[in-house]
């Protein structure tokens, strides 16, 4: 395939990603805003700038600091690297299917945000 093809597809992957990353914090921020980033989300820089500008702005700049290096990695690197990203971009969509749909059923089960500790255990953030 063309390398513009597969930067394409890469760059779109990655904004979904991040667009889905955005929806699942956000719903989930809302149902529980005592909740921290880190108990919540993986990706070390984007918590780093959540924490320390905001979920909007810090974001926004992770977006660009995260297609600026999917862009850079899928127009530089090894085939087989490429290959692998777009795969582990794949992976991370299925996962924020799974999770936002698990989210919803929390949500829908339980509105007020508080979990249960006889279900649960102690939940960091429970409201």
């Amino acid at each position: 395939m063309n390398r513009t093809i597969i930067i394409t597809i890469i760059l779109i992957l990655c904004f979904l990603d991040l667009v889905a990353t955005y929806y699942y914090i956000h719903t989930y921020k809302k149902w529980q805003p005592e909740k921290p980033y880190k108990e919540i989300e993986l990706n070390p820089l984007l918590r780093f700038l959540w924490d320390n500008f905001g979920f909007h702005l810090g974001m926004l700049i992770g977006a660009v600091l995260l297609l600026a290096l999917n862009y850079i990695v899928s127009k530089e690197a090894h085939w087989a690297i490429v290959v692998l990203l777009g795969a582990f971009l794949c992976w991370a969509m299925f996962n924020h299917f799974t999770n936002i749909n698990l989210l919803h059923d929390l949500i829908e089960k339980y509105p007020s945000g508080h979990l249960p500790t006889s279900v649960f255990g102690n939940v960091v953030g429970n409201n």
